[in-house]
């Protein structure tokens, strides 16, 4: 299983093998409810877990292994250069040495991982063609914090079997292992959005903005006199807003104030990547849409004609076999299953 949990509710789905190849068994999600305050779900890990536990019960689930994901804002990451000359343990005392220069927090107090860019062949020679230099990706979470999911998953008993990361999950649902080009993955939840560069099945950068769909939410409250769970449905509601001809893509004018700093934010990220000394910087071939809120109305047109690039919503059942008259309900979800997908995938990926 793969389990995402977040401030907005935690997202479940089951994976197994079918005839060789990756099939959805089954899914299932909470949400929190319109007027209902937004509380970490770290805060009362027991709660949490009890919660989890119903969800699987209700789900039908039956494995009792499963992934789970850190948020991006409990994530430290970095990417260094590394000898490739030097042995295994040399090679893990230099890494240290040079995150425990970066950490915000004591080495001692993380649990990291490092994950290879690049192999011999990639790696750049010095001027003196004396060291070749190879490129790692290191992660890491504060201990404490994985803890507590420990501690979510031994309360709903189930066999935690590893902590990855959200950026690493959707790369897996939504571009795959085979990838070989550079694309840009937008996921724009209720309450923050995520920016990711991914070169080659690896993200070279990753911000996240405190700009979602709850923005969109306030403001149709705002301007129809609505409630909040009213204006939740309406802003999902293509009918409800006329597009503005005026405006690129014909993007509904509500959506707006959303839309404009979110462009600046990718605009400053490929800034951000094109001045990165230890990336191939390519030249970002599309951008892959998830998150509840990318299936606002008219989203993907509006940033395809301002930014002048491709951009599509993300599909992350396509690695699945399922059942062809699930594929209404499973486009509906989709974007908010992306992560808990990706990480059903991983263990898969690995066998």
């Amino acid at each position: 299983m793969g389990v995402d949990i977040g401030t907005s509710g935690i997202k479940l789905v089951e994976v197994g093998l079918r005839k060789g190849r990756p099939a959805l068994l089954t899914y299932g999600y909470t949400e929190k409810a319109s007027n209902q305050r937004s509380v970490s779900p770290f805060e009362d890990t027991k709660r949490t877990g009890e919660i989890l536990a119903k969800l699987v019960k209700d789900s039908g689930a039956t494995s009792r292994e499963v992934m789970s994901a850190l948020p991006l804002t409990a994530v430290f990451s970095a990417i260094i250069a590394v000898p490739t000359n030097k042995k295994d343990k040399e090679f893990k005392t230099f890494v240290d040495s040079q995150v425990a220069k970066l950490t915000p927090i004591p080495l001692s107090d993380m649990i990291t991982y490092t994950t290879m860019i690049d192999g011999e062949k990639d790696a750049k020679q010095t001027e003196d063609k004396k060291t070749k230099y190879g490129r790692v990706l290191v992660t890491g979470a504060a201990r404490a914090q994985v803890q507590k999911y420990v501690e979510i998953f031994q309360t709903a008993k189930l066999d935690l079997k590893a902590v990855d990361t959200e950026g690493f999950a959707l790369i897996r649902s939504l571009i795959g292992k085979d990838n070989k080009g550079t694309v840009l993955l937008l996921d724009i939840g209720s309450g923050r959005s995520t920016l990711t560069i991914v070169e080659k099945g690896i993200p070279m950068l990753t911000r996240s903005v405190n700009i979602g769909g709850d923005l969109v939410t306030k403001r149709v409250q705002e301007q129809l006199g609505v409630s909040e769970e009213e204006a939740e449905r309406l802003k999902l509601d293509f009918a409800s807003f006329s597009g503005d001809s005026s405006l690129p893509g014909g993007l509904p004018p509500i959506l707006e104030g959303l839309m404009q700093p979110l462009v600046h934010e990718i605009r400053y990220a490929i800034q951000l990547y094109d001045n990165m000394e230890l990336t191939d910087r390519f030249q970002i071939e599309k951008i892959v849409l998830t998150g509840g809120s990318s299936l606002l109305p008219r989203v993907p047109k509006y940033l395809a004609e301002v930014l002048n690039m491709n951009v599509y919503p993300g599909d992350p059942w396509e690695r699945l076999a399922y059942p062809q008259e699930m594929r209404p309900v499973l486009d509906e979800i989709g974007p908010k299953m992306a992560v808990a997908i990706g990480l059903a995938l991983r263990e898969l990926d690995q066998s």
